[in-house]
């Protein structure tokens, strides 16, 4: 424990001493008091407590309660914990895949619904500092810039959708997207910061695979994560033609089903030191938003404000101080006496009564 006023340690004891020294004197009158009053017995009622004796209960009280404000001005300080460093903070990059395949309703609500959901949940838990938004398909396509506004990447979100880019631009060049979410941080870099991509899609590159994993590689040596986030089922669903009334997407004859490859998914975060989840249910997206938040330690409050030293020396005294109070007034005196009187008289027993009769008859 340290004092913030150490110089103020003597006075505890001087002003327990000095208080003594007067509730001592006061005992001293007492007894003249006492005398003047003709007696014990008068002082007693009139009083309620007997001034010959010595105040032992005071004198003590008296002592605590001064040495505990004494203390208190010296502003004793308990020593806390060495203060945690702040969180680390992220700057996350989500760029979602808008291909053809991402329209597939083999999930709940859809694959695209799924990752929109994936964004709102990410910024309504604040798990990072600042956040880019953008989409790929053929090629990648930027809607947000990284910002420290999370209400803009609010607003976008309902835009992200297959219909968003051309008939023609439905590829999944995954390798471009991770490339142009990291000249996100060449435009607006900042030291210090946790540098994560985070890719939502279903897998399907086909042809294109090498080159994402070479990109992730890329980035990833160079200190950057990459997540990933899957939706959709092995079985996959069937397609149909954007903006149709569910005209189904042939391919020479046969209706085209959009695949899922959560294994590739699982093997890019693995090349990036990141994380993949599986986003196709509600369970899912709330396990890849813990999982973002989790390395992140609390910024505000270590758990309940504890009162300090100051505080309960103070109530200590100020307690103290209410009960000699009690104890002049004679209050506990007079409440003592009052039990004692009310409570019920022995009855005598049977022996002790004949005696007494015999002693009544002789006299």
């Amino acid at each position: 424990m340290t004092f913030d006023r150490p110089e103020l340690l003597i006075v505890a004891p001087a002003s327990a001493i000095v208080l003594a020294t007067f509730v001592a004197l006061q005992w001293r009158r007492g007894r003249r008091l006492v005398e003047a009053y003709g007696g014990r017995a008068p002082s007693m009622r009139l009083l309620g407590r007997d001034l010959t004796r010595l105040p032992l209960g005071r004198l003590a009280v008296v002592a605590l309660g001064a040495s505990a404000m004494a203390l208190a001005a010296t502003g004793p300080q308990t020593d806390e914990p060495e203060v945690p460093p702040p969180p680390t903070p992220i700057d996350l990059v989500i760029t979602v895949d808008v291909s053809h395949s991402m329209s597939a309703a083999d999930v709940q609500g859809g694959r695209i619904a799924q990752a929109r959901a994936l964004v709102d949940e990410i910024v309504a838990a604040g798990v990072a500092d600042r956040i880019a938004l953008s989409i790929f398909a053929d090629w990648p396509y930027e809607l947000v810039p990284i910002t420290d506004d999370e209400t803009v990447i609010s607003f976008f979100a309902p835009w992200v959708t297959p219909t968003l880019v051309g008939t023609r631009d439905q590829g999944t060049s995954m390798a471009a997207a991770v490339g142009a979410a990291r000249r996100q941080w060449d435009r607006r870099p900042r030291e210090g910061a946790r540098r994560i991509v985070l890719v939502v899609s279903d897998g399907e590159v086909h042809e294109g695979s090498v080159e994402a994993l070479d990109s992730v590689q890329a980035i990833s040596d160079d200190g950057f994560e990459v997540w990933s986030a899957g939706a959709g089922t092995p079985e996959g669903a069937a397609l149909y033609v954007l903006g149709s009334d569910d005209a189904p997407l042939l391919y020479d004859g046969a209706a085209v089903v959009a695949g899922y490859d959560g294994a590739f998914l699982g093997e890019l975060a693995a090349t990036g030191r990141g994380r993949f989840h599986d986003i196709s249910s509600e369970g899912g997206v709330r396990s890849l938003v813990d999982d973002l938040g989790s390395d992140r330690s609390p910024e505000d409050g270590q758990g309940p404000e504890v009162r300090g030293p100051v505080f309960w020396l103070l109530i200590s005294s100020l307690l103290l101080l209410v009960l000699d109070a009690a104890l002049d007034a004679g209050l506990l005196g007079r409440a003592l006496r009052s039990w004692r009187f009310s409570a019920p008289l022995a009855t005598p027993r049977p022996q002790e009564t004949l005696r007494r009769r015999r002693r009544e008859r002789i006299a």
